[in-house]
């Protein structure tokens, strides 16, 4: 133990003699270790993010439609094909709900940007038709008035709606209480019943502060939407989601097989349908993420090639400085091993404070885009051992040959140097 804190205190003594060598040999570890742990921080925390926004859309639920998520075979995305397929509609909602044993819930939805008016203001709204079932997918709370009744959602002439919380704040002033006003859309007097809470955005797209729901059969009634329409990516989608004790694979596959039965598909016909599961998605986030991920450690692996390079060239300069040192330590009794040690510990004690430095800096550029971004951005306890870990290996790699070179110095000739 006297022996360890004895080389800690003339490994201290030493950096403290050379500053600016001792700044410069921190350089290449520092960028080093900053580069790899705050690229795999940011990305890590935005891959987490992004993955729990996808688990509030459900890991059970199947969502229904032309067109598939990534494409169906490998190679490119043949979005002509999948144009001309029938559009979801909504007496298939009834069919699934009826044929289909393993699912839980079932509903339609319909989305598109429009733009609603209140006498002399107007507000740009994304559009939300949905039928019974949506609020078991989507979650939102309402903080005034209340949520459509069943009824509501299946009588066509029911010209009910809920608004977001932007919405509420562009078209009508503080002291007007939206519930009971009438909305203008499409040409038509649509009555609000509720106002959601404001929630933001979510990573996956969703605003339901500047949204506008309202029953999907009412929409239906005043536009064509209900198997009629092609327009691209925003076709009715259908979202099934399975019951509890029922693995979400199972209800894949009775989905396709009643689809194709509700369409009256031929054995040899393909499907004029997508199947698309959140976990597709997962698995493409993953392998981006692990793709820029390699990119941090490229730029992260030549800094700390440099800084190993500094860092055991300056160890080799130090040895030279301290060979009269080194000969009167092994004459005085220290032995090959005490000198290996010592220099080797110098090494790796430059090298951890580097890391330390990096790992700092990352921890506030955590703080700083926290603030800027609209998700949390934190330094795992995983990132921080890596970073650590990795200023150890340098300090070992680059202070080895130094140190092995001092142990065998013979005592005679270093004292006479």
């Amino acid at each position: 133990m006297y022996f360890f804190s004895e080389s800690i205190s003339m490994v201290i003594n030493e950096l403290r003699n050379n500053k600016l060598r001792t700044f410069l040999s921190l350089l290449g570890v520092t960028i080093g270790i900053f580069c790899i742990i705050s690229v795999l921080t940011v990305f890590d925390s935005l891959q987490q993010n992004i993955q729990q926004s996808m688990q509030t859309l459900g890991s059970k639920t199947l969502y229904v439609g032309k067109y598939p998520w990534i494409p169906e075979d490998k190679g490119e995305y043949p979005w002509w094909k999948y144009k001309s397929r029938p559009v979801s509609t909504y007496h298939e909602v009834a069919a699934l709900k009826k044929y289909v044993s393993t699912a839980s819930h079932v509903c339609i939805s319909y989305t598109e940007p429009s733009k609603v008016s209140f006498q002399n203001q107007m507000s740009q709204v994304g559009l939300f038709a949905v039928s019974n079932d949506f609020e078991k997918f989507q979650h939102f709370d309402i903080e005034q008035g209340r949520y459509f009744t069943a009824s509501e959602l299946q009588n066509p002439n029911m010209n009910t709606v809920v608004i977001g919380s932007t919405v509420a704040d562009e078209l009508f002033l503080q002291k007007t209480n939206p519930i009971g006003q009438s909305l203008i859309l499409y040409g038509n007097h649509c009555t609000i019943i509720g106002v959601l809470k404001k929630q933001g955005r979510s990573n996956m797209g969703f605003d339901f502060d500047g949204a506008v729901i309202l029953p999907y059969v009412y929409l239906a009634s005043i536009r064509d939407i209900d198997g009629q329409i092609g327009n691209g990516f925003v076709d009715p989608m259908l979202m099934v989601e399975a019951k509890k004790d029922i693995a979400v694979e199972d209800l894949y596959y009775e989905l396709i097989s009643t689809l194709r039965a509700i369409r009256k598909l031929k054995p040899r016909e393909p499907d004029n349908f997508s199947i698309n599961k959140l976990d597709a998605i997962q698995n493409k986030v993953n392998e981006l993420f692990s793709k820029i991920k390699i990119s941090g450690w490229i730029i992260g692996f030549f800094s700390l090639i440099v800084g190993c390079f500094g860092i055991a060239n300056i160890m080799y300069v130090s040895v030279k400085e301290r060979t009269n040192q080194i000969g009167l330590k092994k004459a005085l009794g220290a032995t090959s091993y005490q000198i290996l040690f010592d220099f080797l510990l110098e090494s790796i004690f430059l090298c951890l404070i580097g890391g330390f430095i990096g790992i700092v800096l990352v921890f506030l550029l955590s703080f700083i885009l926290s603030a800027l971004l609209d998700f949390p951005v934190f330094l795992s306890l995983y990132n921080f051992v890596l970073g650590v870990g990795i200023s150890l290996i340098v300090g070992v790699i680059a202070g080895y040959l130094p140190a092995k070179k001092a142990a065998k110095l013979n005592p005679v000739e270093a004292i006479r140097s």
